[in-house]
């Protein structure tokens, strides 16, 4: 069995969103829910598309993530959080000057990304927003983007959801990774 993950208690997680000021850290705190309300994997987060999250009209109620080559997508459901979240970063690109069409990047970085002149935010981005926001939180526990996924999964087994579910919301090919994730070995 693998070592327990890395989780926040609720105490934490409340620690984690308070110490935020200004536009753009009110932008990364709003980052930081979406994924404490998806589970998407760092990847999955930062390649997601204006049209993966917004029709044009309104926020999406479900997040279609592309797995492997050959396999199924799967559904992650959005949190009322969650697509309060979605709306206010298609705000926060809005207000920055960006387009808001489909192809476009859903999750934007200040700086052009060297490798493709986009403006998509790159995990290592992400990874110092999320360093950046435990220091400021003064949290002694390492806290990275996949501490706020296993959050995500701790909190759904928590409230009661099937370990099959959580599974499938988090995208792992076996239901023996969920549970030695999870501390329910077989």
């Amino acid at each position: 069995m693998r070592k327990n993950p890395a989780v926040l208690t609720e105490e934490q997680t409340n620690s984690l969103m308070q110490g935020t000021w200004g536009r753009s850290q009110e932008r990364d705190r709003w980052m930081m829910i979406f994924l404490l309300n998806t589970g998407l994997k760092i990847n999955e987060f930062v390649n997601l598309n204006v049209g993966d999250v917004y029709t044009g009209l309104r926020v999406k109620k479900n997040l279609l993530i592309a797995s492997a080559p050959g396999k199924p997508q799967r559904a992650v459901p959005l949190t009322r959080e969650g697509r309060e979240a979605i709306a206010y970063v298609l705000e926060f690109n809005r207000s920055q000057g960006f387009m808001l069409g489909a192809e476009e990047p859903f999750i934007i970085s200040r700086q052009r990304n060297k490798k493709d002149q986009s403006y998509r935010m790159t995990p290592r981005q992400v990874q110092r927003i999320v360093k950046t926001l435990r220091e400021d939180a003064a949290l002694q526990q390492k806290t990275t983007p996949q501490t706020l996924r296993h959050t995500y999964a701790k909190t759904l087994l928590g409230k009661g959801v099937d370990m099959k579910t959580v599974q499938k919301l988090l995208g792992h090919r076996s239901i023996k990774t969920t549970r030695n994730l999870y501390g329910l070995g077989d």
